[in-house]
Parts: C-alpha cells; structure tokens; sequence
C-alpha cells in the first residue's frame, strides 16, 4: 500500500488515488470474493478482518458516489476484471486507460504471432492463404530462403493492393508488426487454456492409475465429466478470433477495427481463464504414483468446476 507521502506524488487518473482515511488502513485491498466473483474490500477494524461488498462501502464510510472516492470505486469495479487484487497506490489497469494489456506475455508469443502473420502473407501471394498456429513449423518455414522471399514479394504486392505503392514496404512491415503485438496476447492465452486442458487430460490419466478404487474412481470421473462443458466456450473463442485474423489484406484494410476485435476477445479470454491459475497451479504434481496430493487435486478441482460451471438438468 503506498503511503501518504506516496500517494502525493502519484497521478489520480492513472492510479488508485483515495482521500477517504479507511483506505490508509493496513492492507486494505479490493478483490472478487471467492463465494459470487462480485468486487469486495478488505480492511482491518481493529482485530476484525472485515469483507465489505464494494457496493455497500460508500454508504459504510459515507463517501458520496459523485466524489472522487467514489467515482475511483467504480473503476475498481471494472479492474477486477484484468486483476486479481488492487490495493490504494496501484496502476489503474492500462485496459481502462488505453486498451491495451496490463499483463505481460513471453517472447515466443510475440515470436509466434510474428511468424504466423508472415506466413499468412507468404501463402496469400500464392493464392493459397493459411494459419499455421505449430511453433516448430513457424519456425521451419521462417528459415526457408523460399519462403523468405515470398514474405518480401508478398510485402511489396500489399503495398500496392493498400494504394501505397511497393516502394512503401515498411509501412506494411509496421502494421503487420503492431498488429503481432496485439496477437501475441492471443497466443498467451491459448497456452493457458491448453493448460487448463491439459488437467481433464492429467485426470483421464489419474483414472486408469486408480481404477482399482472404485469410490476415488468416480470422484475422478465426475470431475472430468464437469471439466468438458467448461472448456467448450474457450474452443470457440479462439476458433472465431483465428476464422477472423485468418486473411492478412481484410486484417489491414480493416486495421483499427481488428485491433479492437481482438483486444475485445483478449479481454474476454483473460477474464474467464484468470480463475483457472489456481487450479493450473495446483495440478503441477507427478501423477505416475498414488499420493495424498493426487487426490486433495481431484476434490479442489470438483469443487472449483462445480462451483464455476454448474450443470443444469432439463426433467422430461
């Protein structure tokens, strides 16, 4: 928590700037409550660890919604969506700010969404435009002096289907190159989401490991029939952001409105997969033995699927 002194220095547009005293208190701290996912402050009240829902903290410590506390509580409501916790002094999260991401990725996601956008250009000159997604084939083809030089052909003949001219190849470069640093979130993502894949896998193996327990059978496979559901709606995200980044020219010609897009699905990807980092975390244990470990992660998962993707059952 920033101090005073800190707080002085700090931007309230861009930070989390509060006058109100309970925000100085120790630890004082905004999250999503792990009972409805709904914004909560936490603040300690002598020897009480207090959870107030966000809604109601104006009215607890009489600060007005129109002042400037209260206006900042409403963007603490719409920053738990990017984060996981926010605490007075902190960043605004530079998705409010400026749309981009508040969150950092790898450089083999930026690598990737470089070569993928290069390929694609390499493959539309020849007529046979396509999305190769494999890490180690991007990189094959991105060696290939063939290929190389169909990316340069490929550059230059865009410029002159944009009204550029092909002598204006580094502004096609330029463009290409942004819109890799928008797609690279994308790419982060989908290996978080095989992440999360991956535990139904890890449970289908953790089945045949305990076959011959027939009660810790079903508990394992109750849990893979409920993981099956939730990992639907990701599949479709990111079948639907590759269908529409798929033809490189309709990514230029349209630029501004794809960033957009795929800023809109990166904001929607993060948010439902930010509550899998736990459970990903959890099932990062050897499965080749039986072990306590083995089963406290089949219960947690249980419970978290359960709890995060209820299923509902239509009576005939």
């Amino acid at each position: 928590m920033a101090n005073a002194d800190t707080s002085d220095k700090l931007d309230s547009n861009t930070h989390f700037v509060f006058q109100h005293r309970v925000f100085q208190l120790p630890d004082t701290r905004f999250e999503l409550s792990s009972i409805d996912r709904h914004p909560v402050m936490h603040v300690k009240l002598g020897d009480i660890d207090a959870v107030i829902p966000i809604d109601d903290v104006s009215i607890e410590f009489g600060i007005s919604p129109d002042s400037p506390d209260g206006k900042l509580l409403v963007v603490v409501s719409n920053s738990l969506k990017y984060v996981k916790d926010i605490r007075p002094g902190d960043s605004i999260p530079s998705e409010l700010l400026d749309g981009t991401a508040s969150w950092r990725v790898d450089d083999h996601h930026r690598e990737l969404a470089k070569n993928r956008l290069m390929v694609q250009v390499a493959t539309w000159l020849t007529g046979n435009e396509s999305v190769v997604l494999d890490m180690a084939e991007l990189r094959r083809m991105s060696t290939d002096s063939s290929m190389q030089q169909k990316v340069r052909d490929g550059i230059s003949k865009i410029a002159e289907e944009l009204g550029l001219g092909s002598g204006r190849r580094d502004e096609v470069l330029d463009m290409i190159d942004r819109f890799a640093r928008e797609l690279c979130y994308i790419e982060a993502l989908r290996d978080r989401y095989n992440a999360a894949r991956g535990i139904a896998v890890k449970l289908n193996k953790v089945g045949k490991l305990y076959k011959e327990d027939k009660h810790f059978y079903e508990e394992v496979n109750r849990a893979g029939i409920l993981m099956r559901p939730a990992m639907n709606g990701f599949t479709n995200l990111f079948d639907q952001v590759d269908a529409q980044t798929g033809e490189i020219m309709a990514v230029l010609k349209t630029y501004d409105a794809m960033v957009k897009y795929v800023r809109e699905i990166r904001d929607e990807l993060h948010q439902r997969l930010i509550i899998w980092d736990k459970a990903i975390k959890m099932w990062n244990i050897p499965i080749e033995k039986k072990h306590d470990r083995i089963r406290d992660a089949v219960r947690e998962t249980y419970r978290f699927v359960a709890y995060h993707f209820p299923q509902t059952h239509d009576w005939v």
